[in-house]
């Protein structure tokens, strides 16, 4: 049995139960055995969330054992599903382990292939389809080999060593909408136009902006003990991340975060290449909202990473980006809010500025 999964996590093993993901999992199962969703990943992500909440029954979860647990969450935070091509793993990024290793990347984007199987046993997701084919949006889908293709196109749109970050998004994006819009993979994939970049570049701009200082610190003071602990920010300190979020992100974005954009680097790419391979199977989405998903939590974690920055007066770095990629990613995807899609200018080859003029750096959104 082939497995495949994101190599950055190959040495991911969170076996200790004393992790803040296990015991979010075992105060969520003592307070409700009610399941909440009919993908059973999907419910685990929501249970693992409600139960990091301190105002949960945090000393009924010791009564919880491992079985029990696994009968409920199955290997959580590790996703397993059967596809076509073999097993794919994703993983919660929310859990402390997998946001120390994305921390700790050096390795450019890279998929990881054992063909006999994982290390450990894991339960597989079965779809009732065997996922011949992948949702594109609410009435439409796309046949499995498509779908294979095109996630493959994106992988290597976003390990481009030769662009800025912001500039590849940018290609991912515009390949996203015209998959969606012209309902198959394009055979080939579009440049990069000055006026593609700027329309995305915009649109990240208008997403960090519209996020609500409220809700993100809300979120990350409920879930602190899953990123608290390697940024190293006291429950004490939480309460100023909404005095900061609250503050001007553009200023606080320039000062914490642009500088060390390059350093950065690797542990976005990390999380990219994460997302991108498990999007959208890991939450049973269409492609549609997989990808918009993407990008609004890619906005909110720039948000909260320029916060966190200004509360601790220091440049951000490696943990402090893991844990706000982390946090925007699992706040955007429990919300399940309605959220706007990118679409490319139809006007691209119109006249515009040169590609060589442009700011593609994380300042160019401030």
């Amino acid at each position: 049995m082939r497995v495949t999964f994101p190599a950055v996590l190959d040495a991911f093993a969170c076996s200790d139960q004393r992790c803040a993901c296990r015991n979010s999992l075992r105060a969520a199962a003592a307070v409700s055995a009610a399941t909440t969703d009919k993908f059973p990943f999907r419910d685990a992500e929501l249970a693992m969330i409600a139960g990091a909440d301190p105002a949960r029954a945090a000393d009924k979860a010791s009564a919880v054992q491992a079985a029990d647990l696994g009968d409920r969450f199955g290997d959580y935070p590790v996703v397993a599903i059967a596809t076509p091509d073999g097993v794919e793993l994703s993983f919660a990024s929310l859990c402390p382990t997998v946001q120390a290793l994305f921390a700790r990347n050096v390795e450019p984007i890279a998929l990881a292939r054992a063909e006999g199987g994982w290390r450990v046993g894991l339960r597989v997701f079965h779809h009732a389809d065997k996922l011949r084919e992948v949702r594109l949006s609410p009435r439409r889908t796309l046949p499995w080999a498509e779908f294979a293709a095109f996630r493959e196109s994106v992988l290597d749109l976003v390990a481009e060593p030769t662009l800025p970050l912001l500039a590849r998004l940018a290609r991912v994006a515009g390949l996203v909408d015209l998959l969606v819009s012209e309902r198959s993979a394009p055979g080939l994939v579009p440049p990069l136009t000055a006026r593609g970049f700027l329309a995305f570049r915009g649109f990240v701009e208008s997403r960090v902006a519209s996020a609500e200082p409220e809700s993100l610190a809300e979120f990350a003071a409920r879930t602190h003990a899953f990123w608290g602990p390697n940024v190293g920010l006291q429950s004490s300190e939480v309460p100023g991340l909404l005095d900061a979020l609250g503050a001007d992100w553009r200023g606080q974005l320039r000062t914490w975060v642009v500088p060390v954009e390059r350093r950065l680097g690797p542990v976005l790419e990390a999380w990219l290449g994460a997302r991108l391979f498990a999007t959208p199977l890991d939450r049973d989405l269409s492609i549609a909202r997989g990808y918009s998903e993407l990008f609004e939590g890619f906005a909110v974690a720039l948000r909260f990473a320029a916060a966190l920055g200004e509360v601790r007066q220091a440049p951000v770095d490696e943990n402090g980006i893991a844990a706000a990629l982390a946090l925007g990613e699992h706040l955007v995807a429990s919300e399940g809010a309605p959220l706007p899609a990118f679409e490319l200018p139809r006007d691209l080859h119109d006249k515009g500025p040169r590609m060589a003029d442009l700011d593609m750096t994380l300042e160019s959104i401030c």
